[in-house]
Order: structure tokens, then C-alpha cells, then sequence
């Protein structure tokens, strides 16, 4: 699929719309947050992948193999998956439950933490930090505030600015890091050459560029 037709497709199936509202209230470009969905997603808001690797290491944090991963300490972390009453537990409305339905949850809650989710992929555990839920990471609006407001955090951390230095933004997205190395050597390069067609979508799609 050509660039054009994927970016095409994100309009479509990711409503470019929604896209420009989330842009509005920060100094982000619409065709990066368009760029970066086309990557991360094609558009597709239910896209999530589990990823083994994180879900092992926040398990090691939750029993005590490890102080934290990264910035989430065994505490933040399990304050969230832990059930914390009977109503969490049970939704055929019985007055009683077991360890293992608590078991059962938590579980299910780290195993949410390990994924990644909606539009722009964002991990789950990243909503530990801001204290919010992974519901927020999938629903479409959410989730590109959410990334809005990580890319925003990414540029004050790094001193980058969002208007113009994309590549580092884009690497920041991937990596974690403005000079971080991608696992797909071509990540990049690929969402500046999407960024550039953004443009024609808009026109192609009847919606005049802001």
C-alpha cells in the first residue's frame, strides 16, 4: 500500500476529524498525529498487541523481584490491579467472591498493562503515571489526547520543538528516546514521507487543510 493510501485509509477509518479536534488544544501538527496513527495503527482503534516481555516485568514488580520497572513501583502497580471491592469482583450481582475472581482480575488488569492500545499503540502501564485507567487508552478520543499529551512530555523532557523536529519525536515515540534506535530502521523516515501527504488527503477527502 502506497503512503497515500494508507494515510487515505487513517482519514477513513480513524476520522481525520477526530484527529484535527485532538490537535487543536496543542501546538502538534494534525498530519503528525496523522503520520504517527498511520504507523502505529493504520486507523484501526481496536488494534492492541500484547507484549510477553513487559507483562513479565511488571509481574517481577508486583512480587517483589524487582523495586520498579522504569518509573511504576510495586505500589502504583499494585494499587491498580488489585480488586478493591466485592462489586469489581462479581457482575452477576452475588454478594460473595473468591480468590480466585480476585486472582482472576488482577490478572487481567496486568495483562492490560502489558498492551499496547488503539490508535497510536500506547502501552498501558503509561496511564499509571497520570492516574488513569487503560478504558481512556481505548477509546479513540482518549487515546489521542493521551498521546497528545505524552508527545507534549516527550518535547519538555528532550527540548524538542513540536513544530519542527518530528524525526526526534517520532524516535521518542518508538524508543523512548530522541536518539533511540528503531526496531524498524525505516520507522522514521516513513512518517515524515506520510506527513507530506497528509496534505493531499485532506484535499482528496474535501477537507481543507487548517
Amino acid at each position: 500500500m502506497s503512503d497515500l493510501d494508507l494515510m487515505k485509509q487513517v482519514f477513513v477509518k480513524a476520522n481525520g476529524g477526530r484527529i484535527r479536534v485532538a490537535c487543536r488544544a496543542s501546538s502538534i501538527p494534525e498530519n503528525f498525529l496523522a503520520a504517527l496513527v498511520a504507523g502505529e495503527s493504520g486507523g484501526d482503534f481496536n488494534a492492541k498487541r500484547f507484549e510477553p516481555a513487559v507483562f513479565t516485568h511488571l509481574w517481577e514488580v508486583c512480587v517483589g523481584r524487582k523495586a520498579a520497572y522504569g518509573s511504576i513501583g510495586g505500589r502504583d502497580l499494585l494499587l491498580y490491579v488489585m480488586p478493591k471491592s466485592v462489586s469489581e469482583l462479581r457482575s452477576d450481582g452475588a454478594t460473595t467472591a473468591t480468590i480466585s475472581d480476585a486472582v482472576t482480575i488482577a490478572m487481567q488488569r496486568l495483562d492490560s498493562l502489558a498492551t499496547s492500545w488503539g490508535l497510536t499503540q500506547i502501552m498501558g502501564y503509561n496511564v499509571l503515571e497520570v492516574g488513569k485507567t487503560v478504558d481512556t487508552l481505548r477509546d479513540p478520543d482518549g487515546n489521542l489526547n493521551f498521546a497528545i499529551a505524552m508527545l507534549t512530555r516527550f518535547a519538555a523532557r528532550f527540548h524538542l520543538d513540536v513544530t519542527k523536529d518530528f524525526a526526534d519525536l517520532f524516535r521518542c515515540w518508538n524508543t523512548g528516546q530522541p536518539d533511540g534506535k528503531t526496531f524498524d530502521p525505516n520507522y522514521v523516515i516513513n512518517g515524515l514521507n506520510r506527513m507530506a501527504v497528509w496534505p493531499q488527503v485532506l484535499t482528496a477527502m474535501g477537507a481543507s487543510p487548517e
